[in-house]
């Protein structure tokens, strides 16, 4: 029996010197130790640049732009959407006024 506990100590002693050499944690009882988070970078840095701060938020904002660019500022998907409506009123086919619709149609009847 000696023979055994000698093997096995000799291997905690080979996996001691293998991780010392290699730079590895050595942890015989496979206890959690929490060493992934510790290697892991520092986070708040990098999310400090990567969400603007409000400034920069209200900067963004379109009303804010367009007030400080002028005519400059111009969607072309907005004008496009604005154009097709247009067309569509012309037809007959545009979106009722508010208090128009269907169901305000139905209520009027009764």
């Amino acid at each position: 029996m000696s023979g055994v506990g000698a093997q096995l100590a000799r291997k905690l002693q080979v996996a001691e010197l293998s991780s010392r050499i290699f730079g590895n944690v050595f942890n015989p009882t496979g206890a959690r130790q929490g060493n992934y988070i510790l290697r892991q970078g520092f986070r708040g840095e990098h999310m400090v640049r990567y969400y603007p701060s409000p400034q920069d938020q209200n900067m963004v904002k379109l009303p804010r732009l367009s007030r400080l660019l002028g005519d400059k500022l111009v969607d072309p998907d907005e004008i496009d959407r604005l154009n097709a409506l247009d067309r569509l009123r012309a037809r007959g086919k545009g979106a009722p006024k508010k208090g128009e619709g269907k169901r305000a149609a139905i209520k009027k009847k009764r």
